[in-house]
C-alpha cells in the first residue's frame, strides 16, 4: 500500500513542484461537485513534471491530469491519489523561424513561405498545456490573428481542448492544432510515428530513454487527417500535453473580436453560463444524424431532475448542478439517458465528459 505522507516528503526539496495536502476538488471543476484528493500537485515545467509521475509510478501511487476541470465530474468520496495540475505549465508566444514554419507547413499542406510568421499570411501560435483557451483566443485577438475565433468563450486548458480535441462551431482543435509536444512514459511508442514523432522538441527539456519508469518528452506534427472525428491521438493512452502550436491567420484586430464576441454571445444565449456544468455532457455521433441535444429533447428529458442534477431546460446534452448536486445525481441522469436513448432509437450514448 502507497504512502502520500512518505511520498510528498521525497519531493518536499523540489521547488518547481508545489504540494498541497486534502484539497477540494468540486471548486476546481467546472461542475462544483467532487470530494477532496489525498494530494494534489502543481509541478512547474515539463521536467518537474516527468519528475513527479516517474516518482508516483515507481510508489504505485495512482495519478490523476487535471486541466481546467471543465470537463470532468469527479467522485463524491474524492481522489485517493494524486491530482496533478497543469495550470502552471505556462506560456505563450509566435513561433519564429523558418525551419519550425516549414515542418508544420507541410502537414497542413500549405506553402512554408506562406506559413513563415514573419513573412506571409500564416502564423503559428506556441501556448503550454497550462494556459487556459480564453487567453490564447485573447493573444490572437491582439496579435491580429485569425482562426481561434470559434474556441473564445470555451473554457479550460490549452492541454484539456487538445487532449479533448474539443470542437465548437463545426470547428476542430484537429483542425489549427499542428504541432503538440506531450510527456509520456518511456516504455510506450508515440502515436504517428511515420508523421515525425521524435523525443526532445526544441522547446523541451531532454529526458532518458533507458529506464521503463522514466518520462520523456515527444513531438510531432499532425494533420487534420491525423484526427479522427472528435477523436484524439491522446485520449486514454496516459499522455499528457505539454504544449501545443497552432496555425493562424493574419487579420484585421476589429473584425476578429467582433466575430470572438458573436461566438461568445451565442454561447451565452444557448445558456452555457447559467449554472454550473461540464458543458456537453455526451459525443455529437454523425451516425446518429442529429445532435445528441435534439435526441435527448425527443426523449421528453430535458428537465428531469435527480437530486440536486437537472438535465437543463434550455439544452438537452447539458447537465447542470442546481443545487447541492453529487456525482451520484449527474450519473443517474447519464444512466437514463443513455438507457432511454438505447431503449427508444437504438443509439448508444457515449460520455464526452471524464467521469473519474
Amino acid at each position: 500500500m502507497y504512502n502520500i505522507a512518505e511520498f510528498a516528503q521525497s519531493f518536499k526539496q523540489n521547488k518547481k513542484i508545489a504540494l498541497y495536502f486534502d484539497q477540494d476538488l468540486a471548486s476546481r471543476t467546472s461542475f462544483k461537485i467532487g470530494g477532496r484528493a489525498a494530494l494534489l500537485a502543481e509541478p512547474q515545467d515539463s521536467a518537474a513534471l516527468a519528475e513527479l509521475l516517474k516518482g508516483a509510478k515507481a510508489a504505485g501511487i495512482p495519478y490523476f491530469i487535471l486541466g481546467g476541470g471543465t470537463n470532468v465530474l469527479f467522485s463524491d468520496s474524492g481522489y485517493d491519489g494524486i491530482v496533478v495540475s497543469t495550470k502552471k505549465l505556462a506560456g505563450i508566444s509566435l513561433v519564429e523561424g523558418a525551419a519550425e514554419n516549414e515542418s508544420i507547413a507541410q502537414a497542413q499542406d500549405c506553402a512554408a513561405q506562406d506559413c513563415a510568421a514573419e513573412n506571409g499570411q500564416k502564423a503559428i501560435i506556441r501556448a503550454a498545456a497550462g494556459e487556459s483557451v480564453a487567453a490564447l483566443v485573447s493573444f490572437a485577438e491582439r496579435e491580429g490573428l485569425s482562426g481561434l475565433e470559434e474556441f473564445a468563450g470555451l473554457p479550460g486548458t490549452v492541454g484539456g481542448a487538445v487532449y479533448m480535441n474539443a470542437r465548437c462551431f463545426d470547428r476542430e482543435m484537429s483542425e489549427v492544432a499542428a504541432k503538440i509536444t506531450w510527456l509520456e512514459s518511456a516504455s510506450q511508442d508515440g502515436p504517428n510515428a511515420q508523421n515525425g514523432s521524435q523525443a526532445q522538441n526544441g522547446s523541451a527539456p531532454p529526458f532518458p530513454r533507458a529506464d521503463a519508469g522514466s518520462f520523456i518528452v515527444k513531438s510531432a506534427v499532425f494533420s487534420p487527417s491525423d484526427w479522427a472525428y472528435k477523436k484524439s491521438p491522446f485520449t486514454g493512452t496516459g499522455r499528457v500535453v505539454l504544449s501545443a502550436q497552432f496555425i493562424v491567420q493574419k487579420g484585421d484586430k476589429t473584425s476578429i473580436a467582433q466575430k470572438a464576441a458573436a461566438f461568445i454571445q451565442e454561447r451565452k444565449n444557448k445558456g452555457h453560463y447559467k449554472a454550473p456544468c461540464a458543458g456537453s455532457v455526451f459525443k455529437n455521433n454523425r451516425a446518429f444524424g442529429r445532435p445528441t441535444g435534439k435526441i435527448i429533447d425527443e426523449l421528453g428529458l430535458k428537465g428531469e431532475r435527480r437530486g440536486g442534477a437537472q438535465i437543463a431546460p434550455f439544452h438537452g446534452n447539458i447537465i447542470i448542478n442546481a443545487g447541492g448536486a453529487s456525482s451520484a445525481d449527474v450519473r443517474a441522469l447519464i444512466d437514463l439517458c443513455k438507457s432511454a436513448a438505447l431503449e427508444k432509437f437504438g443509439f448508444k450514448l457515449e460520455e464526452e465528459i471524464v467521469v473519474v
